[in-house]
């Protein structure tokens, strides 16, 4: 048996996940409105009544506005569905709505249960916000984590930078100058230093620095915030599982002549 809740939430704040330190602006009066849409499912065997310990639950922003809002609204419902534990996988052809999806979880969960005897819950949570909602951009993350088996779950969150005007998500070298790699890397590095305690010559592989090379550069996994952009790298891209995320943030300032000069302002492009 499955247990369903569901709510939608007005444009009024954002979901705050404490996985992301930029901060979420409201949506009174932004060009695209949105409200946080919530899901949860919840398994029982009949047999322990009240037992919670596998689940499915999870919020996401739903966009109004037309066209530009429907295009956003179809590529992160498609994200969630490709790219998270929730992917279904191959031969199901089910509806891919994350609510649907979520069902699907718990019935693997059930299957998988009653096929090998475990024991362990599978845990899914998806938690979303906006970041930053202008007239030029519009900026959310989507922060999941899973745990289907095995030594631990596993945390991740993805950046989504779009064209308010258009729902086009944009890409790294849509919003800086050409040439920008390796004077971008360099702030970066400096950054990562100054925050670690490290000094010019230490590694960056070392202890204090914890990454698995002596380097680090861009991600593209990054969000324009009204304070400046962030780069977020998820456990296991550039440090153990043991030292979560990463997160580089440069500020609009220490990034002129490499933003292009139309998304300098973007952090004076924003609701109050």
């Amino acid at each position: 048996m499955f247990v369903l809740s569901g709510r939608a939430c007005n444009g009024s704040g954002p979901h705050d996940p404490s996985s992301f330190s930029g901060t979420p602006v409201k949506a009174a009066a932004a060009v695209t409105g949105y409200e946080m849409k919530r899901f949860e499912k919840v398994y029982s065997d009949a047999k322990t009544p009240g037992e919670r310990d596998t689940w499915c639950k999870g919020e996401y922003p739903v966009f109004s506005g037309g066209a530009a809002a429907s295009s956003i609204n179809r590529m992160v419902a498609a994200w969630i569905a490709d790219s998270t534990a929730l992917s279904p996988g191959e031969g199901y052809s089910g509806p891919r709505t994350p609510e649907a999806l979520a069902g699907h979880f718990l019935k693997v969960y059930d299957k998988d249960r009653q096929e090998t005897g475990m024991g362990m819950p599978y845990q899914f949570e998806l938690s979303g916000a906006v970041l930053l909602n202008g007239t030029k951009l519009l900026t959310m993350q989507l922060s999941s984590y899973a745990y289907t088996g095995g030594a631990h779950g596993m945390h991740m969150t993805t950046c989504f930078v779009f064209d308010a005007a258009t729902g086009r998500r944009l890409v790294i070298d849509d919003v800086f100058v050409p040439g920008f790699k390796d004077r971008l890397n360099a702030l970066i590095e400096a950054r990562f230093r100054e925050e670690r305690g490290l000094s010019a010559s230490d590694r960056l592989d070392g202890e204090k620095g914890g990454l698995f090379e002596n380097r680090i550069a861009f991600t593209t996994n990054f969000a324009m915030t009204p304070s400046g952009v962030v780069f977020l790298y998820n456990p296991y891209e550039i440090a153990s599982y043991a030292a979560g995320q990463t997160e580089i943030e440069l500020h609009y300032g220490e990034l002129k002549g490499l933003l292009k000069p139309e998304y300098l302002d973007v952090h004076r492009d924003q609701v109050p």
